[in-house]
């Protein structure tokens, strides 16, 4: 069995691929269209491969991730 292995911003990291954490209320747009292998639920937490996204959008994402709530309030 795997282990989840979560880096200081709440990224997952799971078989060589990495995940990003959003909220119910934070998803991005086009959420439905993404592959539903990509996408893993933890408690109150979606996260959804980086495959799915653009690398700026990563870079954005991660930058907002450092300064959010979902790493102190959500994410136990």
């Amino acid at each position: 069995m795997k282990k989840l292995k979560f880096n200081q911003t709440k990224i997952l990291k799971l078989n060589n691929n990495t995940y990003l954490p959003f909220l119910i209320h934070n998803l991005p747009k086009k959420y439905n269209k993404f592959p539903i292998n990509s996408i893993i639920k933890i408690k109150t937490t979606i996260y959804i491969n980086t495959n799915n996204f653009s690398k700026t959008y990563i870079n954005k994402f991660i930058n907002t991730l450092n300064f959010s709530n979902i790493n102190s309030n959500n994410i136990k």
